[in-house]
């Protein structure tokens, strides 16, 4: 097919039948969630991130048109604090969608949230019809190609869960078409447009989309432009565009790349150690093309096109010299999808997602519109090669049916059955209205597909969404209502109790709503050096999205991080499990459950357990800011373990900077280990370093002799348990050792009378089970259980993606005894397979000494805090040298005046912002300003005035000629 810009007749009637198509997908793509009851609001991302983004980025934006010189750089309340621009910039200031919420006033967020969701949707449809117009297609077939565009598995999901993934799908035919308009002597203006609204989008799907602009320019040109092209022409319009949309975008860029490679995703591990996908990866792929969907399952390889369009491809691959861009452009997806290495590649060397395929959905429309286009004209030749590819394929799914049991699949099969009757009906019928039959086709099976993919109990995108009103008590109730009458101030934060759903039902990891400064925060970009932090103190709950969440409930981390309030809910999980020095401050109004969590010799009302948000407060949180006068080396801080680095925190500081004048630190020996045996219930001693764990009812208990001694029971009182695990190494067993030992236990679990063992349906029952469990895997589980609950090291499945991490260490936080330890724990790992554990079990004393070193610090915290824009200020008087330290998160974009003069800023405790004091009174100002912001405007400047003097030439050339 030729590429045509001769201007299309009837496009006003062209984009009109769009629209009504468009209003009855948007029924059914959104209308299950309205008559069900609930909103197109999903309960993670768009619940933590996106909608609250959104409305923050609002109030920004209208402070901003009111105040054009006031820019906040710096958010006190999106975790520990950091740089609003970088957040802001990955989520909403590229996003032209992001804009329409001016329209709406503040108290309809939630409906602006939604009209916003669908606007990017008809606007998804507009771009391909505005691409397919270029192409000899007639009105119908353009349709039907727009349907099977918009309505796939990706965007289903994305629509509703990460709507600026929406974004990617109305650029990418802009930037073919303007490449196309390039190469065929057209002006590079309109290219650099849709280049730099790219690189302004999202600093990841232009990497995304350039890479796939790439691809289309050098196939297109292989394919098509090869002998006829004026190169070195061609090259400078593509070298203009290029060099003057990233010229234009540096203001975003700049901060961005800087962002990016200060963040916790440099370093991640690539493709998360996928060297091959699981095995049902591969048995499931050639489903997914019609029947899409599972988004993690398949790691981001959603397809999920309209049935027809297998029939198109078999259609384009019967003649790959007529349509050789597209055989060859999908030939290469096909093997990409392949290989995790290229999926990590796309997600910036990280895991293997393949969000990448954003860009195949594209060619994939094309071959549907193609194959409208063609089909009156079909022979019987084209419509037997369209018969035994269909057999072929339904034998394949029907096969992936039986054995994996999806009923999810009749449909697309009926559809696709039911297209290709089509086909044969308008060749041997001689339909009249061909177009119209199929884009009928094509339209129910997308709607059904839509209406699937959220109906309750089927796709059941319904159970995932936030019900009408719900943002509105989520945000109104964060915290049972006992957040009312505290302090909105930064200057002390507040948490939860890990695993402890005051909320019930979706998991809350931001805070943008309440005022209250929570320490945990869940977003794309965080702190490189916070994660650094994390990872050295071995953070169990680390992830590089959400580097602290509640730091596992250790008391040490919680004060050093300034955490004055825990909020629990009662009848939660955790809900005693409580950091040392947290007493009950307040309630809410209890609730009496009859039928739930209730002892059974209750003989009256008052013997009921109530249900009730609890507020704990603490006296020994650390100030925001406060002077340390002893210091830690860096090579000392190094030789401690975990706890002790943690336990160190009230002892000293350490500093990346001068030590003039300082002493150094008197770490005490108040990190006590304990000896510990490992017994199985089959009362055999067993060896953590070579643990072979072959039996899935198999229990062990951690043993800690010495508390049978009344004097070191005594020495331990009033501690917190931890179990450092240095080594911790998982090796899964084959797949057919793990089918022997599931074999071994079933059989030895047939022991009744009269019992009969089928050896072939059992082995097949768990060769099933574990290659739909993509065994074997590297994810396990750790679990030691107390009074508290269960503590658990998790490594997560490969298929976790951005919140995934190799666990090799990391330290478990069992709990505080305020009385005596435990004397033992139970233990039992959650997969078959061999394990290599090396731990020792440690008490952290937090006794009067602990309390005496808090003082010390709150007595030298920094006075008369002042919080305005951007800073933070303070006076202090220090007896001798020292620093001043924090937990406010270190960024280069932090600047320093001490009495009036600047003063360098200090890394200390690895991640966190300080300054170096000599004796004396101070005046110290903390200013922020957004790392590469100035010099990204500077450049973006530069751009400006280099885009005004091209815009003039090319005028002023374009009127000679004329």
């Amino acid at each position: 097919m030729e590429f045509s810009f001769t201007r299309r007749h009837g496009l006003r009637k062209l984009y009109l039948e769009y629209t009504v198509t468009f209003i009855f997908l948007a029924a059914c793509i959104f209308g299950t969630y309205l008559v069900t009851g609930h909103t197109f609001i999903l309960s993670k991302d768009a619940l933590n991130q996106h909608l609250p983004l959104l409305v923050k980025y609002r109030a920004a934006l209208i402070e901003f048109l009111h105040h054009p010189s006031r820019l906040t750089f710096w958010s006190w309340q999106m975790g520990l604090g950091t740089d609003t621009f970088q957040v802001y910039s990955y989520y909403t200031i590229g996003d032209a969608f992001a804009y329409l919420a001016l329209l709406f006033p503040a108290a309809k967020m939630t409906m602006a949230y939604q009209v916003i969701a669908m606007v990017r949707m008809y606007c998804v449809g507009l771009a391909f019809v505005y691409f397919a117009q270029h192409f000899n297609f007639r009105n119908h077939v353009i349709l039907i190609g727009t349907v099977a565009y918009t309505v796939n598995a990706f965007l289903l999901y994305a629509a509703v869960a990460q709507p600026f993934f929406t974004t990617p799908f109305i650029l990418f035919p802009l930037i073919v078409v303007q490449i196309e308009r390039v190469l065929k002597g057209g002006s590079a203006w309109p290219l650099t447009g849709v280049f730099t609204w790219m690189l302004i989008s999202n600093y990841y799907l232009a990497f995304v989309l350039g890479i796939g602009a790439l691809a289309y320019l050098v196939l297109r040109v292989l394919t098509h432009y090869r002998t006829r092209l004026d190169y070195l022409r061609t090259l400078g319009k593509l070298s203009f565009a290029t060099v003057t949309s990233l010229l234009l975008s540096a203001v975003l860029l700049v901060p961005e790349i800087l962002a990016v490679t200060n963040s916790t995703r440099t370093g991640a591990q690539f493709a998360n150690g996928l060297k091959v996908y699981p095995l049902y990866y591969y048995l499931f792929l050639p489903k997914q093309l019609i029947n899409g969907g599972q988004w993690y399952f398949m790691y981001w390889t959603a397809l999920g096109m309209v049935s027809i369009d297998f029939l198109a491809l078999v259609y384009i691959y019967s003649r790959p010299k007529k349509y050789p861009l597209l055989t060859i452009s999908l030939g290469l997806s096909l093997i990409m999808l392949l290989i995790p290495a290229v999926g990590a590649f796309f997600n910036g060397m990280m895991s293997a997602s393949n969000r990448w395929t954003l860009l195949i959905y594209l060619p994939l429309a094309m071959t549907v519109c193609i194959l409208a286009q063609d089909a009156p004209q079909f022979s019987h030749h084209t419509l037997w090669i369209l018969n035994v590819a269909t057999i072929i394929y339904l034998a394949v799914l029907i096969a992936t049916f039986y054995f994996a049991n999806n009923d999810d699949i009749f449909m697309p099969v009926l559809f696709l059955i039911i297209s290709l009757m089509a086909l044969w009906l308008i060749n041997f019928h001689k339909t009249r209205f061909p177009d119209r039959w199929l884009l009928a086709i094509v339209l129910l099976n997308a709607g059904f597909n839509a209406i699937y993919a959220a109906f309750p109990y089927k796709g059941d995108f319904t159970d995932k969404m936030l019900s009408r009103g719900e943002y509105q008590a989520i945000t109104a109730n964060r915290y049972g209502g006992l957040d009312q009458g505290l302090s909105r101030t930064p200057s002390y934060r507040v948490s939860t109790i890990s695993q402890n759903q005051i909320i019930a039902g979706p998991n809350l990891d931001n805070d943008l709503t309440s005022g209250l400064h929570n320490i945990d925060s869940y977003y794309s970009l965080q702190n490189k050096y916070l994660g650094e932090f994390n990872t050295s103190l071995q953070n169990n709950q680390y992830q590089a999205n959400i580097p602290i969440r509640q730091a596992d409930d250790r008391t040490v981390m919680n004060n050093f991080f300034g955490v004055r309030y825990l909020f629990v809910q009662s009848n939660g999980a955790n809900a005693t499990k409580l950091p040392a020095g947290y007493f009950l401050d307040k309630t809410s109004q209890p609730i009496i459950n009859y039928d739930v969590g209730q002892p059974s010799s209750a003989t009256s009302k008052d013997q009921l357990i109530p249900i009730q948000t609890e507020r704990y407060k603490t006296n020994n949180a650390f100030p925001l800011l406060y002077w340390q006068d002893r210091y830690i080396s860096h090579a000392r801080y190094q030789q401690l373990s975990p706890t002790e680095k943690e336990r160190a925190l009230a002892s000293g500081v350490v500093v990346n900077g001068p030590t003039t004048g300082m002493r150094a630190a008197k770490l005490h020996r108040t990190v006590i280990p304990l000896k510990s045996t490992l017994v199985s219930n089959r009362f055999n001693t067993i060896n953590p370093a070579k643990l072979k764990y072959i039996d899935s009812d198999e229990k062990y208990q951690l043993q800690f002799p010495q508390m049978q001694s009344k004097a070191f029971r005594q020495r331990v009182r009033g501690s917190e348990l931890h179990i450092e695990f240095s080594k911790i190494k998982y090796t899964p067993f084959t797949m057919k050792e793990q089918i022997d030992h599931d074999m071994h236990h079933r059989q030895a679990m047939a022991n009744n009378p009269g019992s009969v063992f089928n050896e072939r349906f059992n082995k097949y029952r768990y060769w099933r089970y574990h290659v739909l469990n993509g065994s074997p895997d590297i994810s396990f589980q750790l679990n030691y259980s107390s009074r508290f609950g269960t503590a658990s090291v998790i490594q997560a499945k490969q298929n976790v993606l951005s919140l995934f991490k190799h666990v090799t260490n990391g330290t478990l936080n069992i709990g505080y005894y305020d009385g005596n330890l435990p004397q033992k724990l139970t233990f039992k790992p959650s997969k078959l397979g061999n394990y290599e554990l090396k731990y020792r079990v440690v008490a952290e004393k937090l006794d009067g000494n602990y309390t005496q070193e808090v003082r010390n610090i709150q007595r030298h915290a920094l006075t008369n805090l002042q919080f305005s824009r951007n800073r933070v200020s303070g006076r202090i008087t220090t007896p001798r040298a020292g620093v001043l330290t924090s937990s406010i998160p270190y960024s280069s974009g932090w600047h320093i005046m001490v009495n009036g003069h600047p003063a360098k800023t200090v890394r200390t405790n690895q991640a966190f912002l300080g300054v170096y004091l000599p004796r004396g009174t101070h005046s110290v100002v903390f200013t922020y300003q957004t790392p590469g912001l100035r010099t990204g405007a500077i450049i973006t400047l530069v751009g400006l005035c280099w885009t005004a003097v091209a815009a003039a030439v090319t005028l002023i050339f374009k009127r000679r000629q004329s």
